[in-house]
């Protein structure tokens, strides 16, 4: 029986608990946490980042159980050495926070703690890891909105990825580009970066998140049977199918079978995508659904209200955004001119909450 991996992400977040204690010289607590990250490293899925991190946190380990008895001749270099090893402790230690931070979907602080990181990136002596940082950082910007921030980061990731030939990242950092151009509505712009990205992609799993972003584009344009194609063709890739990119062009497929008025087949997958959704416990997905439900197939405004107040809350101010300025289409169709005043104020709201640069969300 094939024993499951645990996520890299996991791991790392109990080294930081870890470290944490170590620097508050909690010892007990330390030996407990070190024994508990020994027994997660032997089923974590392969990161090499987290490999190293686990060895310089136990090193730090060592030394606090060790205390005045250790023996080290060699002084003066040791302490060279032990120096450039606190700054890029104190790197993995706020990038892998940070990483911690993005993957439970609180974005701004993912920021603050990548900015924190980006001091120490001098002590980073490995080019890899630094275009990973740039990726990092930018993807992290591009969910809090601030595109110009994220555009600059992403190009420096996505240019010294193609010169060390690592496709899966520089694939990665280009279909995030082309999201960013999608929305801001250069459309034709965001479809040349993303079918360039499409062709020369060699990997299911990333050619359905392309797929799926050309998707999303279409049905920002309204362009709804061709969105229906995109999203089918993404989750026709078995790979991708499966993962937790496959449960978010369900939740979207399903939504874009809504406006097309093709209820029956539309319930269908948004049931598929409600249990996935819970399954990988995405909170923006399950808010969506939850939206969606709301909107097409409970009428029930007060589900609807509650969705945006948890993606306002969630500081997911875009997405906010973009379904109130759906709903103040419906309510336009309807001449319901007390629910579009309603629901563009949400929207406005969310615009202006887009460009708060605040570390405040935890």
């Amino acid at each position: 029986m094939c024993t499951k991996k645990i996520p890299s992400a996991k791991v790392g977040a109990k080294i930081v608990e870890w470290y944490s204690c170590i620097l508050s010289s909690s010892y007990e607590e330390a030996t407990l946490l070190k024994h508990e990250v020994e027994q997660m490293l032997k089923r974590m899925e392969e990161d090499d980042k987290i490999l190293a991190y686990y060895s310089l946190v136990a090193y730090r380990h060592d030394n606090m159980m060790d205390g005045d008895n250790r023996s080290i001749s060699l002084e003066e270099e040791l302490n060279h050495v032990e120096k450039d090893m606190d700054q890029y402790l104190k790197y993995l230690y706020y990038f892998v926070s940070g990483q911690n931070e993005y993957n439970n979907q609180r974005y701004r602080s993912a920021v603050k703690l990548f900015r924190k990181a980006e001091r120490m990136l001098e002590f980073v002596d490995d080019k890899t890891e630094e275009y990973e940082f740039y990726m990092y950082m930018g993807i992290a910007y591009y969910r809090i909105n601030q595109y110009l921030l994220a555009t600059s980061y992403l190009e420096q990731a996505e240019t010294g990825f193609r010169r060390l030939n690592f496709p899966k990242k520089y694939l990665n950092s280009k279909q995030v580009l082309g999201a960013i151009y999608s929305e801001l509505k250069e459309y034709d712009k965001a479809e040349d970066i993303l079918n360039e990205a499409l062709q020369e992609c060699t990997f299911p799993l990333y050619s359905g998140i392309i797929l799926r972003t050309l998707g999303l584009s279409m049905f920002s344009q309204k362009k709804y049977d061709s969105a229906v194609s995109f999203f089918e063709k993404s989750l026709d890739l078995e790979e991708y199918n499966d993962s937790i990119f496959g449960m978010r062009s369900r939740t979207e497929l399903a939504h874009t079978l809504f406006k097309l008025n093709k209820h029956e087949e539309a319930q269908k997958i948004l049931k598929g995508a409600k249990a996935s959704a819970n399954y990988y416990n995405e909170l923006e997905f399950k808010v969506r659904c939850q939206f969606i439900e709301g909107t097409y197939v409970c009428n029930d405004q007060k589900m609807v209200d509650n969705a945006i107040q948890q993606l306002n809350k969630a500081g997911l101010h875009f997405e906010v955004c973009e379904l109130s300025e759906e709903l103040i289409e419906i309510y336009e169709e309807k001449g319901d001119n007390k629910n579009i005043i309603k629901y563009f104020k949400s929207a406005y709201q969310g615009k202006i909450n887009q460009t708060l640069l605040g570390d405040d969300q935890v």
